[in-house]
């Protein structure tokens, strides 16, 4: 083997600071059907205190409903006949569990979406939002401010 390939593409300390999705992904996700009503998606919301419902048909997942958009649509009064969540739904990128964090961050910005979707094959294992990247974060900042000893 050539050294040029016995290098990591990265040294250590780098990766330890952009650790794969597994490590901050929400594994217990609740999900919805895209039949269901928006405002029943949004009591789902509000009740499990998030952000973001996977859209369920079977076992395949079609997108996320945000809850922003739920919102929007009944600030603007959309909301007064039946709207079902596959109206609302929208698709987000999806990767892998041994991804990483960098990846997803990349991904959420080249798309304009705050989560994406954790899959292995075509079965979803988990969701990562950009408030799971922000809290990856915090512990590489508070080693690098701790004084030294």
């Amino acid at each position: 083997m050539s050294t040029e390939h016995a290098r990591l593409a990265a040294p250590p300390e780098t990766l330890d600071e952009d650790p794969p999705l597994a490590d901050l992904m929400t594994r217990r996700l609740v999900g919805i059907t895209p039949d269901a009503d928006a405002l029943v998606a949004l009591g789902l919301l509000a009740d499990a205190g998030i952000r973001h419902l996977p859209v369920l048909r079977g076992h395949r997942c079609q997108g996320l409903i945000f809850e922003h958009d739920i919102i929007r649509c009944l600030a603007e009064g959309r909301l007064r006949g039946p709207v079902t969540v596959g109206s609302l739904c929208r698709p987000v990128p999806t990767l892998r569990s041994a991804d990483r964090s960098s990846t997803a961050a990349r991904s959420m910005n080249a798309t304009g979406v705050d989560a994406v979707l954790v899959t292995e094959g075509h079965r979803l294992v988990g969701l990562v939002t950009a408030t799971d990247l922000i809290r990856s974060l915090a512990p590489a900042v508070r080693r690098r401010s701790e004084p030294e000893r």
